[in-house]
Order: structure tokens, then C-alpha cells, then sequence
């Protein structure tokens, strides 16, 4: 699409407009960019507070799509899968003018490829483990460059363009992007079935993965993987790959969590290899997931050399990129916690770990959903309904549509009416917008209480009406 564009170019000083530049990760190529010296600019729907940074810095932003943004100074436009090539006015206008258009997965394997690439994959827990990753490696010195997928406060922001030989970032299955990437080391979180819209049936999503890890991870480099992700192990069982190292906590793995405890706010386990104990790590992230994220980090880390103290002290003192089990307020009566859970699995792991801080506070678990995706929610609308159920209260917010339109008549009323099976309507609300959800949650929640917010949307505002304490 376009004219040719080739890795070699960005040697050279470039002008580089991002459509959509303040999605997490175009902001995170934009800030790389800008380290390299190229001129950045772009665009984006609406204004942000990652708008205004960019800004400062003195990148050109725009609110708001239109094709007089696009001129013949331009070198290079860059898109996400979200954006529709035949409908975006820039994206036409840079065809008209014979600019080069590439897609943000091809260019972060452009200013990945000089570097040794740690790509992290799965269907849940990418940007937790890229983010252990990254404050591991940082903690090591070894300067990495980073693409995360959530706002890291180390580096203000989720791109950085370390002097170090590593770069580590997220290679997303949505859209088949990680095809676009050539990691030398894969980490991959689990497999599961997500992004149905684009592929279709859970089949699809398998056979996405094994020819990322077949076809585009180096084969002088490293796979480390879950085993106790079913699909995954079948997966890799079933290539064969030489090159595969193995986590787990329930199946025979490579390397192994043992005595995991879980608190709170935190959890603790002890890993071995084989018959030897390496140590007990402790981990700064509540829940079973984030023992399974920090495994894959510490025995990623260790794999490439890291120092184990290293390891440890990052893991102990970890504070998780935003929206992922971030505490907005907190009293003795009252937590509020802020989710980026948009899948089944991801809902239900996060309400686990909110259930024991509440069963330790003896307080309600009260959870305000807001789905995302028309196609998400008509996919698993049975599966959110039992997830869900795992709190006291319930309250739903309408579908948050990102890039979609409304196939017709799909509504979070499909989640309500499958709890109502389950459980009844009793502590189940619906509301179809999150003010009348502002409004009214101080008459729902009982005296002491935690709180969550969950989605991937804007949902989050309702937990930043509160202040942190």
C-alpha cells in the first residue's frame, strides 16, 4: 500500500505522521521516533492527557482526522489495524500524494531490528509481564528500548528508546499483527479464545500462534511459554520446538512456581528448575495470573542473564502499569480498583483477587462493568455472566464500541439476562450510561466495600471520581 518503504530509510531523519497517535501504541513508536531524532507528527479522534504530552515534547498533533493534515513533507504514514485504509481521510490523501503507508506492527519491527527483540504474546497478561520485563531489565541497566501496552511511570509513558542491545515489547495477536514481528526471543502467556470478530472461530487463533512461533521467532533464539495454558502446550508439543522453555505451576514444566501463597495485594512462590530451588520471590501484584506473569518475567530475565537479586527486588517493589488492578482510594471502609479486564478469563481472575481483599476486610465486592466490543459481548455474553457473578453487586454500564457499529440489538442487556439465570436480579443493576452509574453508586454500595471497575473503554472515570488516599 503506498510506496515502498524499507528499514534502511530510517536511518535518516524523517518527518512520520501516526494516525490514532494517542493509542497506547502508536504513543509508544511516537516517543521512539521522536528519541531518534525523526519529526513526528499525527493525529487522533480526541484530545488526551498522552495528546498533551506529546505536545510538550513538541511533537505537531491534531484532534480530529482530515486529509489537509497529509502534505507532501510528509515521509511516512503509519496506521493501526483499527483504522479503516479506505475511509480515513489522511490515509486517502497520503495514497493520492504517493506516500508510503505501512501498518504500526511493521514499523515496530523496523526499529526493533537492529536490536535482540524480546516479543510478549498471549491473549491476557501481555502488558503485565512486558511491564515486569521492563522494570527488570531497567533495574539490570541494561537500558532497554520499550513498547509497552500500558502507561509505565519509569518511563513516562509506554515507548522508550533505550542505548542497551534489547528491546522489548508487545507482539499483539488482534489483527494477526505479531505476524508482522520477528522476535529472537517469544514470551507467550497463554492462548485463548479472543478477537473472534477478526478470526472467527478459536481454531483460527491456534493456528495464528503456531506460525508466529514456528515462522517468525528466531531460531537461535528462545520460546518461553506457559505450560499449563492447554492450548499452548499442544501447540508447541506438536511442533516440536527445540528451542521452547517451559513455566508452570500445575503441569511438569522446565522451570516451576512452587508454595505460591496469595494475599491481598500480593503473592509469593518459590521457583525451581528440576530439583533445584532457585529462591522465593515475592510479587508487589495480587492473584494466581500475576504468579504466571512474574514467572514468565523471572525466568525470561534469568535466561538472558539478569542478576537474581535483580529479579527479586523488582518483583517485590513491582507497581503494574496503569488500569491493571491499579487502587484509585483506599480508607478503611472503602477500596476502589481499576481494571483493563475485557475477556472472560481476565474478568474472572481479576474478581479472585479482589474477593480475597474483601473476604479480609469483610466488605462487599462490587464490580461496575462496561463491555467492550459489540463482537466481544455477543461472543461471550455467557461467559461474562458467570465471571461476574463472582462479585456481591453487579452493576452494567452499556457497550463501549471502540471501532465498531452495532451488528442490531446487541446490548449489555445479553450479560444481564444470563446472570438473571444464574443468580437472579437481586444486586444486579443496569444502567446505560456511566453518569446515571455515578450518580447512583453511592445509594448501591454498602458501607464498606471494594469497588471495581472493569473494561477496556472509559469505564476507568468512575474510579477517578474518587481520590486517591
Amino acid at each position: 500500500m503506498g510506496s515502498f518503504f524499507s528499514s534502511e530509510q530510517l536511518r535518516h531523519r524523517l518527518h512520520i505522521f501516526l494516525v490514532g497517535i494517542g493509542g497506547i501504541g502508536m504513543s509508544a513508536l511516537a516517543r521512539i521516533l521522536w528519541a531518534r531524532g525523526h519529526q513526528v507528527s499525527g493525529s487522533d479522534r480526541s484530545d488526551s492527557a498522552t495528546l498533551q504530552d506529546l505536545r510538550q515534547k513538541g511533537m505537531e498533533v491534531y484532534v480530529g482526522h482530515h486529509a489537509n493534515h497529509i502534505h507532501e513533507d510528509i515521509d511516512l504514514v503509519v496506521y493501526t489495524n483499527a483504522v479503516k485504509v479506505d475511509e480515513n481521510p489522511e490515509l486517502i490523501q497520503a495514497k493520492q500524494l504517493g506516500i508510503p503507508l505501512i501498518e504500526r506492527a511493521k514499523l515496530l519491527q523496523m526499529l526493533a531490528s537492529s536490536k535482540y527483540a524480546i516479543g510478549v504474546s498471549g491473549t491476557h497478561g501481555k502488558t503485565t509481564t512486558t511491564s515486569m520485563l521492563a522494570k527488570i531489565f531497567l533495574a539490570a541497566n541494561l537500558d532497554p528500548s520499550l513498547a509497552v501496552g500500558g502507561e509505565l511511570s519509569d518511563i513516562g509513558g509506554s515507548g522508550y528508546d533505550g542505548k542497551g542491545k534489547f528491546f522489548i515489547y508487545e507482539a499483539c495477536e488482534a489483527f494477526e499483527s505479531f505476524l508482522k514481528l520477528y522476535p529472537d526471543t517469544a514470551v507467550i502467556t497463554n492462548v485463548d479464545a479472543d478477537h473472534l470478530d477478526y478470526y472467527g472461530n478459536f481454531e483460527n487463533i491456534k493456528k495464528a500462534f503456531t506460525t508466529y512461533l514456528t515462522h517468525h521467532v528466531s531460531p537461535y533464539g528462545l520460546i518461553v511459554y506457559n505450560r499449563d495454558n492447554e492450548p499452548l502446550r499442544e501447540i508447541v508439543d506438536k511442533q516440536k520446538l527445540p528451542h521452547a522453555v517451559s513455566v508452570g505451576i500445575q503441569m511438569p514444566a522446565d522451570f516451576m512456581a512452587r508454595e505460591v501463597e496469595l494475599s491481598e495485594f500480593s503473592s509469593r512462590f518459590v521457583l525451581v528448575r528440576g530439583k533445584e530451588e532457585i529462591g522465593t520471590f515475592y510479587v508487589n501484584v495480587p492473584g494466581m495470573h500475576n504468579v504466571y506473569n512474574a514467572l514468565l518475567a523471572a525466568v525470561t530475565a534469568k535466561l538472558h542473564g539478569v542478576p537474581q537479586e535483580v529479579i527479586y527486588r523488582t518483583l517485590s517493589l513491582f507497581q503494574n502499569a496503569s488500569r491493571r488492578f491499579e487502587v484509585k482510594y483506599q480508607t478503611d471502609d472503602l477500596v476502589v480498583i481499576d481494571d483493563y479486564a475485557h475477556h472472560p478469563s481476565e474478568v474472572s481472575a481479576t474478581l479472585k483477587a479482589a474477593r480475597r481483599l474483601a473476604e479480609k476486610k469483610g466488605a462487599e465486592l462490587v464490580v461496575v462493568f462496561q463491555p467492550h466490543l459489540y463482537s466481544r459481548t455477543l461472543s461471550f455474553y455467557r461467559e461474562f455472566a458467570e465471571a461476574l457473578s463472582l462479585a456481591d453487586r453487579i452493576i452494567l454500564t452499556e457497550i463501549y464500541p471502540a471501532r465498531e457499529i452495532n451488528p442490531g440489538n446487541v446490548s449489555s442487556k445479553l450479560i444481564y439476562d444470563e446472570i438473571v439465570k444464574l443468580r437472579g436480579n437481586s444486586r444486579l443493576y443496569y444502567f446505560a450510561s456511566l453518569e446515571q452509574v455515578k450518580e447512583v453508586l453511592p445509594q448501591i454500595m454498602s458501607t464498606q466495600a471494594v469497588l471495581v471497575t472493569l473494561g477496556a473503554g472509559d469505564v476507568w472515570k468512575i474510579s477517578s471520581a474518587f481520590s486517591v488516599a
